[in-house]
C-alpha cells in the first residue's frame, strides 16, 4: 500500500512523546512539532499547532482530516490547521493518516482509540473535557461523527463539543437520492461524487449500511454533543448536512448549522478572506459559548 503524509508530502515523524510535552512545545519558526504517540503498541503521528500565547492556552481542538482525494487538500492541511489555531486560540492536534489503505472502520477504530488516549493525557495535564473539541472536515467530520455515536454507549470520555464540516453521512452516492444538492451540485465538483464512491466501495464496500460509516442510517441521536454543523452552498452533499442538523435538534441535541454561500467541498484549502472571516468567527462564538 502506498503512503501518504497528507501534510507535507515527507515522513518526518521521529519523535516518540508523551502527551504531557505537548503542553511544554519549543517553539518552532514555523510554530508546528510533530510527534508519534505510541499507545498500546499502535502508533499514530499526530501534529500540534500552537497559538500565539502557548502559556495562557485556552483549549485544545482535536482535527481528523479528510481524504485528499476528495477534499483536494493535498499538502494544505499544514496550512490549515496552522491558521485554525491562531484564529480560534486552541492548540490544534490533528491526527494524521501514514496509509491510505486502511479500512474505513479500521481507521475509525484507530481514530477513536486516539482520540481517547489524548483525552486522558490532556486531562491528567490539566486541560479539562469541557476545554478540548473535536473537529473534522469530510470524511474526518464523519469520523468525528461515529465517534461521537460509539463513545455515547461507551464513555470513555466525555465529548463537549463537535464541528463538522462539510460532513459525509448518507451514502446516497451510488444511485437516486432524496438530496437535491448531490445532483444539482455535482456540477460544481466533478470529482467530489466519483472520489466519494471510489473510496467507499475500496476501503467499505461490505459496510455501507453500517450506521458508524454513515450516520444518517442510524435512527436514534440522544447524547450526542453539542454539535456545530457547516456546508458550502455549492457543494454536493450541503443537504444531508442540512438534514443532519434537523435530526439531531429533533433528537434533543443542541445543533447549529451554517451554510457558507459559493463554497463548495473542501472549501478550508481556499476560502476567501471574507468568507474565512464569517467561517472563524461562527467557530469562535461556537466554541466560546
Amino acid at each position: 500500500m502506498n503512503k501518504r503524509d497528507f501534510f507535507t508530502n515527507k515522513n518526518i515523524y521521529k519523535l516518540y512523546r508523551e502527551v504531557g510535552e505537548l503542553l511544554h512545545p519549543v517553539i518552532s519558526k514555523r510554530n508546528i512539532s510533530n510527534y508519534k504517540i505510541v499507545f498500546k503498541d499502535e502508533f499514530m503521528p499526530v501534529r500540534v499547532f500552537y497559538p500565539k500565547k502557548v502559556s495562557f492556552l485556552k483549549g485544545v481542538i482535536i482535527f481528523v482530516p479528510g481524504i485528499v482525494d476528495i477534499t483536494q487538500a493535498v499538502y494544505k492541511y499544514g496550512d490549515i490547521c496552522r491558521e485554525m489555531a491562531l484564529e480560534t486560540d486552541k492548540m490544534v492536534i490533528a491526527l494524521d493518516y501514514e496509509d491510505e489503505g486502511y479500512e474505513y472502520l479500521n481507521l475509525l477504530d484507530k481514530c477513536y482509540e486516539m482520540i481517547a488516549y489524548l483525552y486522558d493525557n490532556l486531562e491528567k495535564n490539566g486541560i479539562l473535557e469541557k476545554n478540548i473539541t473535536l473537529m473534522g472536515d469530510s470524511i474526518g467530520a464523519s469520523i468525528v461523527g461515529a465517534i461521537n455515536y460509539r463513545n455515547v454507549k461507551d464513555k470513555k470520555f466525555a465529548i463537549e463539543k463537535c464541528v463538522l464540516l462539510y460532513p459525509v453521512l448518507s451514502g446516497e452516492y451510488f444511485a437516486e437520492s432524496q438530496f437535491l444538492s448531490i445532483s444539482k451540485n455535482d456540477k460544481y465538483d466533478l470529482l467530489v461524487l466519483r472520489n466519494l464512491k471510489d473510496y467507499y466501495l475500496k476501503y467499505a464496500k461490505d459496510d455501507l449500511e453500517n450506521s458508524e460509516v454513515f450516520l444518517l442510517k442510524r435512527k436514534d441521536f440522544a447524547g450526542f454533543a453539542k454539535t456545530l454543523i457547516i456546508t458550502g452552498n455549492l457543494d454536493c452533499l450541503r443537504d444531508e448536512g442540512a438534514y443532519f442538523s434537523e435530526v439531531l435538534t429533533k433528537a434533543g441535541v443542541d445543533c447549529s448549522y451554517y451554510n457558507l454561500n459559493f463554497e463548495n467541498h473542501g472549501f478550508l484549502k481556499d476560502i476567501d478572506m471574507e468568507m474565512k472571516k464569517e467561517l472563524y468567527c461562527m467557530i469562535k462564538d461556537f466554541l466560546e459559548k
